[in-house]
């Protein structure tokens, strides 16, 4: 027996050592992520049965399923649209079940995206997929025909009415449904089967399953009642959410979604305008973004309006974000984010495609490992522009060097904003934009404010 099977062994015999409870939790969630794995794997294989039938074999997947590359892009948007869906099929003991998706996201992300580093960002949330299931259907369609080389959507869109949409239904059916019977039906708690799971697992899985086992074991269990002890005291029940007051305290969580979009929107327009108004010639612009070849108009035209909507957008985000640290996450935050992806998904694909070919820059320039991977340096794009405004509030340096950070998601100005000639009126443009704002965002405050119910009710 080597010293690596002492390792193992050892890392076994801890999980051994902690309350049963715990060691049932852990095996439950080492069976699901084989589980969740079998599923994709499976799913995949049956795909090309499923274009048989339908009589429809497309070339955006004729190749696809056999690659272990889009079998883990697959798992981690499946897993993606499911951040707070209960497990509630499987007794934990003390694992809250809505907890279980974001653990085996964890470990998705671990193995998948972040070459097994415990100290990144390995929440689920940060796979560059939405937690909207529609959203995250197109977005893996789009990002394989990307990778394909195929340039007629009208194929990718009739693929998915004929063939994706009904595997993508079935396999989250499978995956946040049916699989919790069969991890229940196997043999409790750290079995030989689960052994054999564990083993197979990378040093920093293990290591994670470990942390989450010790940190477990330091809670009660979930079906211990606080009244069975009388050291326990109650907690006091909070005050019922009071609705007047939270708008008014947080009015840019109910501002209606429409109004923010029409604004940025506007913006977008004027910065496109301006950045014509410069008139930086195509030998210029080639030689300030790395670009190994000629740049078409309409190409030119696509990428530009993309990175006007997403500086329009960052803008925007910052603005309301100094008013409101709490708008990431809400859900008029969530409509403009939305709205600005599925406004520029064929514009991401063209700038991508553009990017990893030369003729914008390189795949190097977007600062993705692999070049040759066009579905990954798209999500590495859309996860920049994201989180952009984030990354400039908290950023340091004058004001130009800020606003670099706030462009960072964008393809072309990121360039020009470091130009000697045309970043500091790139940069003077963005923070009179800034001010421009103000009063806008002040009107749109002191005006009607939504519940979630009434916003859905809008249409942009």
């Amino acid at each position: 027996m080597g010293l690596f099977d002492l390792f193992r062994k050892s890392e076994w015999r801890k999980l051994q050592s902690f309350p049963s409870g715990v060691q049932h939790d852990i095996a439950y969630l080492v069976a699901l992520d084989s589980l969740v794995k079998a599923a994709v794997a499976n799913a995949m294989q049956n795909l090309f049965v499923r274009q048989g039938e339908s009589n429809h074999v497309s070339a955006v997947f004729e190749r696809a399923c056999r690659e272990p590359l889009f079998a883990r892009e697959v798992h981690l948007a499946v897993l993606s649209t499911g951040i707070g869906k209960e497990f509630s099929q499987i007794p934990w003991a003390f694992l809250p079940s809505f907890r279980a998706v974001g653990v085996l996201g964890i470990m998705a992300m671990c193995e998948f995206r972040n070459a097994e580093e415990l100290t990144v960002q390995n929440d689920i949330k940060h796979s560059g997929y939405s937690a909207d299931p529609d959203e995250a259907r197109t977005q893996i369609l789009v990002m394989q025909a990307n990778e394909a080389g195929v340039d007629d959507f009208s194929e990718v869109r009739s693929f998915d009415q004929r063939v994706f949409r009904d595997f993508w239904v079935e396999l989250r059916q499978v995956v946040f449904s049916d699989l919790q019977r069969n991890a229940r039906s196997e043999p409790p708690g750290l079995s030989a089967v689960n052994k054999e799971r564990f083993d197979k697992l990378s040093d920093t899985r293990k290591k994670f399953l470990l942390m989450l086992a010790e940190s477990l074991a330091n809670k009660k269990p979930q079906n211990t009642k606080a009244q069975d002890s009388p050291s326990v005291t109650p907690k006091p029940v909070p005050a019922p959410f009071n609705l007047e007051q939270n708008q008014r305290e947080h009015p840019f969580k109910y501002v209606p979604y429409t109004k923010l979009i029409k604004v940025m929107d506007s913006l977008s327009a004027g910065i496109a305008r301006f950045y014509r108004q410069m008139r930086i010639d195509e030998y210029e612009l080639r030689r300030l973004i790395g670009a190994k070849k000629g740049l078409s108009e309409p190409l030119l035209a696509d990428i530009i309006a993309l990175d006007a909507d997403t500086t329009a957008y960052c803008i925007v985000v910052v603005s309301v974000l100094q008013r409101e640290p709490d708008f990431t996450g809400c859900g008029v935050w969530k409509k403009l984010t939305e709205t600005l992806e599925k406004r520029n998904m064929m514009r991401v694909s063209l700038a991508v495609a553009a990017m990893t070919s030369g003729m914008v820059g390189s795949g190097a320039s977007g600062g993705d490992s692999d070049v040759k991977n066009n579905a990954s340096l798209a999500l590495n794009l859309i996860n920049k522009i994201r989180g952009a405004a984030r990354k400039y509030i908290s950023s340091g340096g004058d004001e130009l060097s800020r606003v670099g950070v706030l462009l960072g998601g964008t393809v072309i100005f990121k360039h020009v904003i470091n130009h000697p000639r045309y970043g500091s009126d790139l940069g003077t443009f963005v923070s009179d934009s800034f001010a421009s704002l103000d009063p806008i965002l002040d009107g749109i405050k002191g005006g009607e404010l939504l519940t979630w119910k009434e916003q859905e009710q809008l249409k942009v």
